[in-house]
């Protein structure tokens, strides 16, 4: 996806910062700056959407008088075949490029794309682990801002009890039959968990197969 599109529009009574694309795609997304803003803790935790397509789709409402500063965006969509990693520029709302009457574009900085495949190998290598730590890691920028972004979601994910949320009994139930076909067996509750997560990650956000993953693990 390399339609995405980063506006502020200052007509309404809040300006209104959203993403512009012409299809629907899941994706997660990071803002830093405008001062403060109405939703508390909006850099420190990547938020969820589902994109759609030709719509406008406000990230954040911002009080007219709070924006100060612009720090910057992140945004990753999640597509069929890969991943998109988009930075935009760290700018001055009077320094945006104008796009319309009270309308204004935050230019894109940076751009990449990684195969969902390649991603998986990752997690694969850390099915245990809750926090990723790319230090020791020769990835691109991109890259890692990427994995951080999956492994805070996993860390959500399995706090919040993923065997005991319903809404991951679907998942759960086809975990299960995938298992036993595999002839997979987990020693110890708290790994069980922890697999369970990263395989969630790799199916809903990787859109990867089960015969994908049992090559994996």
């Amino acid at each position: 996806m390399n339609d995405l599109k980063l506006l502020l529009d200052l007509n309404g009574e809040t300006a209104d910062l959203y993403a512009e694309t012409d299809r629907q795609a899941r994706a997660m997304y990071q803002i830093y700056g405008f001062g403060p803003l109405e939703e508390k803790d909006i850099d420190d935790v990547p938020r969820k959407i589902m994109f759609e397509a030709g719509g406008s789709n406000v990230l954040a409402g911002i009080p007219k008088g709070n924006i100060d500063y612009l720090l910057g965006a992140n945004i990753i969509t999640f597509g069929a075949d890969e991943v998109c990693i988009y930075e935009f520029e760290n700018k001055d709302p009077s320094e945006l490029e104008r796009a319309g009457e009270g309308l204004y574009e935050v230019m894109l900085k940076e751009q990449a794309s990684i195969e969902n495949g390649a991603v998986a190998d990752i997690l694969a290598t850390g099915l245990y682990s809750l926090e990723y730590d790319g230090t020791e890691d020769d990835f691109p920028l991109s890259t890692n801002r990427l994995l951080m972004f999956l492994f805070g979601e996993k860390a959500r994910i399995y706090r919040n009890g993923i065997l005991d949320d319903g809404k991951y009994d679907g998942f759960i139930k086809a975990a299960g039959r995938f298992m036993e076909d595999c002839d997979i067996e987990f020693e110890q509750s708290e790994g069980r968990e922890l697999v369970l997560c990263t395989i969630y990650l790799m199916r809903e956000y990787l859109n990867q197969d089960w015969e994908r993953i049992s090559g994996l693990l």
